[in-house]
């Protein structure tokens, strides 16, 4: 029952799928052909039989002209691709390319993001081109932005019928978060210089790891002359690089932890603040808000998944610190950053699960309250109210 159900339906929108194609043009003049033709075969007024018969025909023009081959074929170009929340927006290159028909003075739709980029362009003949450079895009908020494909509405010389085509490819337009310049971490991680290696290999550390062939640019100093007397070949020596420090930043997705909305992109600001200090002080940086991660010392990786980071109704903060603590391991400093709706005994409970050894810092961003310094015990608490007074307040939890 269903099935024939489902069949009908598909016949039927199948049946409209052409209607949709008529331009308000368009179902005026099916309108007008169909009352002049009743009219017309009532009354035998030949006047009416002709404007229905100029009205069908204008139709039938729409319809062939849509059937016309030669689809056009657009290529976007952005000034740059990463930009930070409030500065000017990149520009944007368009070159277009005409197909076998003629394009009369078409209108092009660029998508970006939730905006769309009207275009109205100059006549086209077939096979030629234009090039449109420095459009100027719509402000963009922090997130990840589509750019294009590029919309193109083929509509015949009347408009009675047009249908959209997409030609051309898409961009991602990363709309990176405010930031401040924080001071360098001093404290907290006392016990990441106990030499414990990592996975990164290197040419000069403490944690001796392997052998192997001797290459151009290798220091001399590396060589490992005994060895090489037997293996009759240079061979140097690789380390295991030793780490300086970790530092673990987690964001609160939780939406419920959020009374306002602003307050969730302070806590992106304030979170990817701290992230960029970090490999700006070439620790090891592990930085997560709900799925999103991201574990480098690359000042790139921290802004490109703090573009991504988004609301989330599930509260999973907890599963999420979980996760973190059993890939992280010992760090020496664990930041939680939340709202002022979250319970404090939760992000406690929650920080204690990277052992005692881990300073443990709570930033809260509240819009509406006060900038204030609370210690319970081994855990400082920091309510920031507006990104400007992050750097002095963290200075002091510091401490």
């Amino acid at each position: 029952m269903n099935l024939l159900g489902d069949r009908s339906g598909g016949a039927v929108r199948h049946v409209l799928a052409p209607l949709r194609l008529l331009t308000p043009v368009g179902r005026g003049l099916v309108v007008t052909a169909v009352a002049a033709a009743v009219l017309g075969s009532r009354f035998h007024w030949l006047e009416f039989t002709q404007l229905a018969a100029v009205a069908a025909g204008l139709l039938v023009l729409g319809l062939v002209w849509q059937l016309l081959p030669g689809a056009p074929e657009a290529h976007l170009t952005l000034q740059r691709q990463r930009m930070v929340q409030g500065s000017p927006a990149p520009t944007l290159d368009l070159e277009v390319h005409a197909g076998s028909a003629p394009m009369l003075f078409p209108r092009l739709l660029v998508p970006v993001g939730r905006s769309t980029l009207q275009l109205r362009l100059g006549f086209l003949g077939p096979f030629s081109r234009t090039h449109l450079r420095g459009l100027r895009l719509p402000d963009l908020p922090r997130g990840v932005h589509d750019v294009g494909p590029v919309i193109y509405e083929k509509a015949d010389p009347v408009g009675a019928i047009s249908r959209r085509i997409r030609t051309g490819e898409r961009i991602e337009l990363l709309v990176a978060p405010q930031v401040t310049d924080l001071p360098a971490f001093a404290g907290g991680l006392a016990n990441d210089l106990d030499g414990a290696t990592s996975q990164q290999l290197s040419m000069s550390d403490l944690a001796f790891h392997a052998l192997r062939e001797y290459v151009p640019g290798d220091d001399l100093r590396h060589v490992h002359w005994r060895s090489s007397g037997k293996a009759g070949e240079l061979l140097v020596r690789q380390f295991h690089e030793t780490r300086r420090g970790h530092i673990t930043i987690l964001l609160d997705p939780a939406r419920s932890s959020y009374p306002r909305a602003r307050d969730f992109e302070l806590a992106v600001s304030m979170a990817t603040s701290i992230a960029l200090r970090a490999v700006r002080d070439d620790l090891d940086t592990y930085f997560r808000c709900g799925p999103h991660l991201a574990r480098s010392r690359e000042p790139v990786a921290m802004t490109d998944i703090a573009c991504r980071f988004t609301l989330e109704d599930a509260d999973q903060h907890v599963a999420h610190v979980a996760s973190a603590a059993d890939a992280t391991g010992a760090t020496g400093l664990v930041v939680q950053v939340t709202g002022s709706a979250r319970e404090l005994a939760v992000l406690d409970d929650a920080a204690s699960r990277f052992g005692s050894g881990a300073e443990r810092i709570v930033l809260r961003a509240d819009s509406a309250g006060q900038a204030q310094l609370v210690e319970h015990g081994a855990l400082h608490e920091i309510s920031v109210p507006d990104l400007p007074q992050l750097r002095r307040l963290l200075d002091l939890g510091m401490r």
